[in-house]
């Protein structure tokens, strides 16, 4: 228990005990004034501790100190009853009759509840006491479990241990079973240092002849090597073709005028071009002549050829070009009418410096002024596609 609560209920059971006297009992002189070091001027208790020490009731330990944070024993607390009983210390106070017995009725009417606290103090002492014997019992049992039962299982463990170890090294050897095959042969080592040069006068110097080692690498397909021509970039090509032709702009067979009209047209072409102006990226110029209606087509075209590695190079290309033809609305004259061109195309490489190339050309013209755009009569006021193809050789250089 805390030191306030005992010493609040000494000062009560005191007080009531003293004013139960009819006739005070023989007092001795009042102590010595005490002071005490570790209750300092302006602590907030001051004043009572003072208060009791003039009592009588507290004289302070023998070091001059009052160590109130401490507990209150039994021993102090029968040292403070008694002093307040037998002394009369009580006297010191400078209570007066009145005062005595106005204390006394106040303790008298809460010396139930100081007796009850009592009783829960005892209690709460002896739980505690109860507690700490059973801690104490607890720790007993897990000292002997840790040296006792512990230790005998651990030995029991390591003796089991070391007897399959033993079983272990005393099981006889099988026998040897076959030998595996060879390995591999290893790398050659280092050549061995050269040994001391000979006493003839004349040496003779030996060649070491290389024998060549077949070779054990399958190829599998052709292995002749492909005799590529060397890339040339400038050209200039010739090539014949035909374009298709639509109602109205039907062409005469050339082989039997007096033959009806046919759907498509031929034509006669030139060109000039490289093939890698940009890296794989080219250009050309080509003429366009066909003969119906007197139509005569020009282009400029930027082409991209792709490299195979081989003879074969296909390409395409895109670009802008005219026709000019014989007028729709006047044969007399002439009309002009332009397109967007496409090109898809192969060449093949005969020598390296002449190529056969076959290709196909998409042209989207933009009207249908004259009767060269091969677009059938309905498209006179609108553009529309006409498509041919043509085949040729280049040259290059």
């Amino acid at each position: 228990m805390h030191k306030s609560l005992i010493i609040a209920s000494t000062l009560a059971l005191s007080l009531g005990a003293a004013s139960a006297q009819t006739t005070p009992a023989t007092t001795t002189p009042a102590p010595a004034q005490v002071a005490l070091s570790d209750v300092p001027a302006g602590h907030w208790a001051k004043d009572a501790v003072d208060r009791i020490v003039q009592c009588g009731l507290i004289q302070g330990f023998p070091d001059g100190t009052f160590r109130g944070n401490e507990n209150l024993t039994r021993y102090q607390a029968a040292l403070i009853f008694f002093r307040a009983l037998q002394t009369g210390a009580l006297s010191n106070c400078g209570l007066s009759q009145q005062d005595m017995t106005v204390v006394a009725n106040g303790m008298q009417e809460v010396s139930t509840e100081l007796a009850a606290i009592a009783t829960r103090v005892t209690d709460l002492e002896k739980l505690s006491a109860e507690q700490q014997a059973r801690i104490d019992a607890l720790e007993a049992r897990i000292s002997s479990m840790s040296t006792g039962a512990a230790t005998a299982d651990t030995a029991a463990l390591t003796a089991r241990i070391d007897a399959l170890e033993a079983a272990i090294r005393n099981i006889p050897a099988g026998p040897q079973g076959p030998a595996g095959p060879a390995g591999p042969a290893g790398p050659q080592g280092p050549a061995g240092p050269a040994g001391p040069a000979g006493t003839s006068a004349s040496a003779t110097v030996t060649t070491p002849v290389t024998t060549p080692t077949a070779s054990t690498t399958v190829v599998i397909g052709d292995t002749t090597p492909v005799d590529v021509a060397p890339a040339r970039n400038l050209y200039a090509g010739v090539g014949v073709g035909v374009k298709s032709a639509g109602a109205g702009a039907e062409c005469l067979n050339t082989f039997d005028q007096n033959k009806p009209a046919v759907n498509y047209c031929y034509t006669g072409s030139v060109m000039v071009g490289t093939n890698n102006l940009i890296g794989p990226v080219g250009a050309r110029v080509a003429a366009e002549y066909q003969p119906g209606y007197n139509g005569v087509s020009v282009d400029a075209n930027a082409t991209y050829n792709l490299n195979t590695g081989s003879r074969l190079t296909p390409y395409v290309g895109a670009g802008l070009g005219l026709t000019s033809s014989q007028s729709r609305a006047n044969v007399n004259q002439n009309a002009s009418d332009i397109y967007v061109n496409g090109i898809v195309g192969l060449d093949y490489r005969l020598t390296d410096s002449i190529s056969a190339f076959v290709e196909g050309n998409g042209r989207y013209y933009l009207s249908n002024n004259g009767n060269g755009t091969g677009l059938a009569d309905s498209a006179a006021d609108q553009g529309g596609f006409n498509g041919g193809v043509k085949v040729g050789v280049k040259f290059y250089f």
